[in-house]
């Protein structure tokens, strides 16, 4: 077979493809974003109370998400293995506890094996977990997987559980694109719709790097999705909505110099996004997180660098994203005690419905680091 006609041969297939999955995907009507809900009166004495999570499981950790539970605790998702990309890694979840200040033991939710065999597919790797809950409140757990190659090999997996996170349903592979249904991943936060749908923030790393926006609904198909960005160089959105119809989504840049976290906005609820522009912030070429607090500013968790990821700060703007300021340093070279490897990395952000702020990030990817805080601390009193 001629080189002519083999490349002609895969673009042909490739049409296939997607012209199956585009008809297959029929785009639900306009869903508004659920408006973020009040927070209990702050207290006007500062809080700030950071540690380690357990890990007596594994040599490496990496990319912590969480959700509140129904009784006011906070369940925690990650990674962990001999390395990033390795055959052992599985996913792990501890349970926080306020009241004791106090996280439970880990333990695997999910390894690839499992994967392997509820998926009944070849799972060469796990990656990125994201917890949310559907309309109904089920907790749910989007994770990554990879069947051949690297990270852009990957797919996304959903897992229900009816009970706070102590069991889990079969997970299912999402189909979320029309080539192969690889080159998929997750890193930001799911957002509950008005119609009962997911709102899954999702990038590809596949011939560019660009991030979507898919709807999932309550079986777990991928029922729309939306493009957030072009290109190569920006992956891993974080959405923050505003109100039932303005939102901005925050980006990892991966692009040339000068390296700044990138931004886009709605006004429309998600059906039409602006141009990826850059910010004030640094980034080097890493995951940022952000959460717009109750009655408060927007709150951003980020590298506080061009280069490294040696630092890790909080940025607050009041007039949603316009400008910041960076408030706190969560960890740097002033501040003990350091990790054996020097970074502080991918971090997750929200509010309680007791208004407490936490934030979760890889600590020297050998832990996972959980810091409490209140708006008293991060505007200016206590440590």
């Amino acid at each position: 077979m001629s080189a002519r006609l083999k490349w002609t041969s895969l673009a042909t297939i490739a049409l296939v493809f997607a012209a199956l999955y585009l008809r297959a995907l029929e785009a639900p009507p306009p869903a508004r974003f659920v408006a973020p809900r009040a927070a209990a009166p702050a207290s006007a004495r500062p809080l700030y109370q950071p540690q380690l999570l357990p890990n007596g499981s594994t040599q490496s950790v990496h990319s912590a998400t969480a959700a509140e539970l129904k009784d006011g605790k906070l369940r925690a998702f990650w990674y962990g293995g001999t390395r990033e990309g390795a055959a052992d890694v599985a996913i792990y979840t501890s349970v926080y506890s306020p009241k004791e200040a106090r996280w439970s033991p880990e333990r695997a939710v999910m390894t690839r094996e499992l994967a392997q065999r509820s998926l009944q597919r070849h799972v060469r790797k796990l990656g990125n977990p994201v917890a949310g809950r559907d309309r109904g409140g089920r907790l749910c757990l989007f994770f990554v997987s990879v069947s051949v190659g690297g990270w852009a090999g990957s797919a996304i997996n959903l897992m229900v559980s009816e009970d706070e996170g102590e069991t889990w349903g079969p997970p299912r592979r999402l189909v979320a694109s029309p080539f192969f249904n690889i080159s998929t991943l997750v890193k930001g936060v799911p957002l509950l719709l008005s119609d009962g749908t997911l709102a899954l923030p999702a990038y590809h790393e596949f011939l560019g790097k660009f991030g979507e926006l898919l709807r999932v609904d309550g079986e777990g198909r991928v029922v729309g999705k939306t493009r957030l960005s072009w290109g190569k160089s920006s992956l891993q959105p974080v959405v923050v909505p505003r109100s039932e119809t303005e939102a901005l989504a925050l980006m990892r840049y991966a692009g040339d110099p000068p390296a700044r976290i990138l931004m886009i906005r709605t006004r429309d609820a998600g059906a039409h996004w602006s141009e990826p522009v850059k910010t004030a912030l640094p980034n080097p070429n890493a995951a940022v997180a952000g959460v717009l607090l109750a009655g408060g500013p927007l709150v951003l968790a980020f590298n506080n660098a061009e280069e490294n990821r040696e630092g890790l700060s909080l940025a607050l703007s009041s007039d949603f994203g316009e400008t910041f300021r960076v408030a706190r340093n969560l960890e740097g070279e002033a501040l003990l005690p350091r990790a054996p490897v020097p970074e502080y990395s991918y971090p997750w952000i929200m509010q309680d419905r007791a208004g407490d702020v936490h934030v979760l990030y890889t600590w020297g990817r050998s832990r996972i680091k959980h810091v409490v805080f209140n708006r008293a601390w991060l505007e200016g009193g206590g440590r």
